[in-house]
């Protein structure tokens, strides 16, 4: 059935000659967006039409194909087009200049007609062999490179031009914004992303953040740069080893993870008390005004770029930069905002803006057992936790109190922590009975492992929101990320304490 299929692809490629009619291809990729010869024919012939940022692209997508027939890797020279990836460019696109000539144009395209055949062709035929198709092959035009580039197999950790990247879904949109002008780099930008859910509706933050691919900017003449990809399923490639990224976009993470704590905090301060703080002591208050128990140096510079940032969302307006035409966009200024991270003198200055818009939320799932930390659309933790079935209350709520060894005790029946949920007797909290957490053994109250409620107690502020719900989780992957840290307790958020926030003055009564 195979064979049957690419025989008829051969045949009504064909039918269509592209030697006589060049703007099939455009036709071809748009109903074949899948095939890689296809772009990387396209490509050839926006290169013979002086189009090098379209035939970038083309190149871009047919990955593997061009580095194979090239023998070089997929090397952008200009900046793309900033919607290159609009299906109305194939429509717009100009024919062959009509004072080239026919023979020339059969010449120019016979050796990539024969690459597309032999493309078609089942597996198990060895053509590559034959005299006469290495000498076709020899006589194939060469893209312009502006020079040898070298294969690349690893990345220095230690260059002060790498930069990484939050694609957000759409990988192929942070690349064009990467390579956009008028902005000139250097080094090398690493484009990462989060797993999506089962359900497709969030992004898996607490699995993970991997490389896609990255643009490393050789700093040549026409501003050359060279694409490498680190997962096979964008490119079904050969990838590069990506494992010296894995530390530097861990630390990102946390960092990131810490940008979106603090946020949070002010925002629940705000909540409370209807205004911004002024400094960041006014989070760290002790009981009854505590909303979380210390700050880490970081957060603490980090705190006027983020009381700005809030107050920016209070207000409901955010700063427009204006394009070189005089207007704004949104691709722009988000852009812009970006560089402006990127040159910020601090730990962040190797890296892209918060992927983290929303504030922290805690969804708790009564079907699944579990307890999930969010923003938006992103999970950022997912813990295991015993309900009370039924006695276990659904709805909305807050932590409307946050405090540490409830009833003096670190090992009692409430744990070491516990956040009680919109002044009722109902609580988050720790448990010396850790078997009943996965279970429908509680008198109501959502039991978590100590190491897992002490992350969470560390994440969320008081006044954070509360969901509890049937299906209000997607469904996990068994085994990754749950828990503190991701799964990885050694990398469990950890906050200095910097406030008093035990109440010796209370006796808990929660239902457990």
């Amino acid at each position: 059935m195979k064979s049957n299929n690419q025989r008829d692809q051969v045949t009504k490629f064909f039918q269509h000659n592209p030697i006589e009619d060049p703007l099939y291809l455009k036709k071809y990729v748009k109903e074949h967006p899948d095939h890689k010869m296809a772009w990387y024919l396209l490509g050839r012939e926006y290169t013979a039409q002086g189009k090098a940022g379209k035939a970038a692209y083309c190149f871009a997508q047919a990955g593997e194909i061009y580095e194979a027939f090239e023998q070089q890797k997929i090397v952008l020279e200009e900046p793309l087009p900033l919607n290159l990836t609009n299906p109305k460019l194939l429509k717009e696109a100009a024919a062959v200049e009509a004072r080239q000539s026919q023979s020339r144009r059969r010449r120019k395209w016979l050796p990539y007609l024969m690459m597309f055949i032999l493309l078609l062709l089942p597996a198990g035929m060895d053509l590559a062999k034959s005299d006469g198709l290495e000498r076709m092959f020899d006589s194939a035009e060469q893209p312009v490179a502006g020079g040898a580039v070298g294969t690349h197999t690893e990345i220095q950790v230690d260059n002060p031009g790498l930069k990484l990247y939050f694609s957000d879904g759409d990988w192929g949109k942070k690349l064009q914004q990467i390579l956009q002008p008028p902005v000139r780099r250097t080094g090398e930008s690493v484009i990462m992303d989060a797993p999506p859910s089962k359900d497709g509706q969030w992004k898996e933050w607490y699995r993970s953040v991997s490389p896609l691919l990255s643009v490393e900017h050789t700093g040549t003449v026409g501003n050359q740069a060279v694409l490498k990809y680190y997962q096979a399923q964008i490119c079904a490639c050969e990838v590069v080893d990506s494992s010296k990224l894995v530390p530097i976009i861990q630390a990102w993470m946390h960092d990131r993870e810490e940008a979106i704590i603090l946020q949070s905090a002010i925002q629940a301060y705000q909540s409370k008390t209807g205004g911004l703080p002024d400094i960041p002591q006014q989070l760290t208050m002790p009981y009854p005004d505590n909303l979380l128990p210390g700050l880490t140096p970081q957060m603490k510079e980090a705190f006027p770029a983020a009381l700005q940032k809030v107050a920016e969302l209070s207000s409901g307006k955010a700063p427009k930069v204006p394009n070189v035409t005089g207007g704004t966009t949104a691709e722009h200024t988000q852009q812009l905002n970006e560089e402006k991270v990127l040159a910020a003198s601090s730990s962040q200055s190797n890296a892209s803006p918060d992927p983290f818009k929303e504030p922290l939320r805690i969804v708790i799932d009564t079907e699944q057992h579990q307890l999930a930390v969010v923003s938006g659309d992103f999970i950022l933790r997912r813990y295991p936790v015993g309900l009370g079935g039924n006695k276990t209350p659904e709805g909305d709520f807050i932590i409307s109190e946050k405090v540490r060894n409830p009833n003096g005790r670190s090992n009692g029946e409430f744990g070491s922590r516990g956040m009680t949920l919109s002044d009722t007797l109902y609580a988050i909290h720790g448990t010396n009975k850790p078997s009943s957490v996965g279970k429908d053994e509680s008198h109501g109250c959502v039991r978590m492992l100590q190491k897992d409620v002490e992350e969470l107690y560390n994440m969320v502020p008081g006044q954070t929101k509360v969901t509890i719900g049937k299906g209000v989780l997607p469904p996990s992957v068994t085994g990754e990320g749950m828990g503190a840290g991701g799964g990885i307790p050694q990398q469990a958020i950890g906050l200095p304490l910097e406030t008093k926030d035990n109440n010796p003055n209370k006796k808990y009564k929660w239902l457990d």
